[in-house]
Parts: structure tokens; sequence; C-alpha cells
């Protein structure tokens, strides 16, 4: 196994971050998945994610572009988008009887070739039930949610955000073998957070627990792949990391700011953050407002291979406000302010703000 100082995996970590990719296809393609959320302050976790990985992309041209690409919608550790390879993993879920509701709105969505939740309301009324946190939604709009989630209908665009839904391809699932899917996810999951310890592998996968119950055949899987050299092992303090033999794990850090999303993969795994940068960072949006320290949205700023705190950036008048708070003190070389002063100009650019319409709070 190999032996890394803390100093050198970090460095490394970093490096292995952010590939650089010329279209936003290519990066689908090569991260497989790409974690989503609603928020958007200033955008959405896709695109502050993408936004650092895909030359000129800009602010929600994920969702514009979602049907000229190879890409499926579905939760693997989080919900997101992903390669069809992946989705077909997730896809085949144990299927237990449907209900009515559930056999009538599929029948819907077949007859009618694609579906937005509202294009349902005549023929199945809007009542409201009560949804996972509390509120209500909308009855169909929860049937199609859940016959999406368990592989019975697709995404196929979105409109103003709103998944439009379809009845996928049919495929065979009976000669898929589940420790097999389950292997294919944990590549994928470990290829997403660049070097990742076992028990986090296992606890992010904990919604597929279905294709494997037993927790021992879960381990069991994830040491297979580190025996056929599929995931290879690294200590870094007496914690060993798993990564993916085709990940280049480098040192070359380049000397630039970056802000990033709260769920961005480098900062996402808060034990390996702590353990990197020595502060606990936490997303505060549902935190309630008296109790947060650092922001509704603050998203980590990353100097060199160092976070060294936070930033909160919001669009007011069509003019990009950024805040920045730190862990310990501010930066005090010149190079700091100026990768800081091309970062939020690059922010605003992605945000399609005009050149310069930001101010900057250090």
């Amino acid at each position: 196994m190999e032996r890394l100082k803390l100093a050198e995996f970090r460095r490394r970590v970093v490096a292995g971050a952010f590939p650089d990719f010329q279209r936003l296809s290519d990066a689908i393609s090569a991260m497989q998945f790409v974690q989503a959320d609603p928020i958007r302050s200033p955008a959405r976790a896709q695109d502050l994610m993408l936004r650092q990985r895909v030359a000129g992309y800009l602010a929600g041209e994920l969702e514009e572009t979602y049907p000229e690409l190879n890409a499926e919608e579905g939760y693997l550790f989080a919900y997101g988008f992903m390669t069809p390879e992946v989705w077909r993993n997730l896809r085949l879920r144990p299927h237990r009887k449907l209900k009515k509701l559930e056999r009538d709105v599929l029948d819907a969505v077949a007859e009618l070739g694609e579906v937005h939740p509202r294009g349902l309301d005549e023929r199945f009324g809007r009542k409201s039930v009560k949804n996972y946190w509390g509120g209500k939604s909308q009855q169909t709009k929860r049937t199609l949610d859940h016959l999406h989630h368990h592989g019975y209908l697709r995404v196929v665009r979105r409109e103003k955000g709103i998944r439009v839904y379809q009845v996928p391809e049919q495929i065979d699932g009976t000669a898929a073998d589940p420790a097999e899917r389950y292997r294919r996810l944990v590549l994928t999951t470990a290829g997403v957070f660049g070097a990742a310890t076992k028990p986090t592998l296992v606890s992010e996968l904990r919604s597929h627990n279905h294709l494997l119950p037993s927790r021992r055949d879960r381990i069991a899987a994830v040491d297979s792949l580190v025996e056929a050299e599929e995931l290879r092992e690294v200590d870094v303090a007496g914690i060993t990391y798993l990564f993916r033999r085709e990940n280049r794990l480098t040192d070359e850090v380049p000397e630039r700011v970056r802000i990033l999303a709260p769920f961005d993969p480098l900062v996402r795994d808060r034990a390996r953050f702590q353990q990197l940068w020595g502060w606990d960072y936490r997303f505060e949006a549902y935190v309630p407002a008296a109790k947060r320290v650092r922001g509704y949205y603050a998203m980590p700023v990353l100097w060199r291979d160092q976070v060294v705190g936070w930033a909160n950036a919001n669009v007011v008048d069509d003019h990009l406000q950024v805040e920045f708070g730190y862990a310990d003190k501010r930066p005090r070389p010149k190079a700091f302010r100026l990768q800081t002063e091309i970062e939020v100009e690059a922010m605003a650019m992605f945000l399609g703000l005009p050149s310069g319409a930001w101010e900057l709070a250090l």
C-alpha cells in the first residue's frame, strides 16, 4: 500500500479534482455523474460544479442541452445527471405490485408519449398529498417521481426546471448480477470523489443496499475491487483511501482561486474535508437563519490547495455581490486578491452578466 503525507495527499486530491473539458458532453461521459440541487444561489449546484470543469460553461446549459446529451437523471448517492450506463445499473430495482393510480399514470404516459406533470391534471385532477418534507405536493407529480425512481419512467427533458417524463425502452434485468451492479456503482462513486474511504463508499450507496442486503457482502464487493486492482489503496495518517486505478493523483496545483458548490466532489465528504483542511464546513441552507454561522449558501473557497474559507454570492439588480469569510486569517499575497477578482469576473460571465458587473468584499 502506498503511504502519503497529508500535504502530499491534499495536493494530489486537489490536482485531480478539476479535469478540463472543452465540451459538456465529454464532461458527462468522463465524470459519469454530476450531483444536482434545485437551490439557485447564485446558480444551481450542477452548474456551479460544471463551470469549474467545462470551458466556457454557462449557467443553465446542462438543462437546456439535456435532450441532445447522452444522459439520464436518477439517484446514485444523491440525485443528479449521469451516463446511461450508470442509470441502467440503478434502474433495475425490486418491483413490487403497482397501485392502481401508479398503473393508470404509467399507462397515460405510455399513451401520450411525453408527459409534464400538469399534463395529467385533466385526467387525474389536482389532489394534494403530504410530501417527504411535510409539505404538500400534487398526487400525480408524486406518482411520476416514484415511477421514475423505480425505473418505470425516464426524464426526457425539463421545462423551466420541471421534469418531463416518458416510458423508457424495456431492458432485460434477469441476468444482471446484483453484486456486479453494486461494484459498478462503487467504481462510479469512487471516481466522483477522487479518493474515498471504504466506509464512505458503503455509506454513500446505502440507498442501493437492496442489491446486497448484507453489509458483509457490500464490504466484500469493495474488497474484490481492491483485489482486482480496479481500486487502489493509499494510507494517509493511518486512514486508508481508495481511488480508481485510472485516476491520476498528480500534485500539480495551479495558483488560482475557485469558488465551489457546497456539493462539489472535492468538499462533499465532510470527514475528508476536516482531515485535509482542519476545520468543519457545514451546509446551512436548512439551518434556521439565527443559527447560521457562514450563510444560507456559503460556498467553499479554494486557494491553491487550501480551502481557506467560504463565499456568499447573490445577484442584485443585475450585479453579482460576493462576500468572503475565512476559517482562519485571510491570505495576504497580492496574488490571492488578483485571482479572486479573476474568479468573481468568471462567475459573473457564467451567470450571463456583463463584464465587471460585480462587487467583492474580501
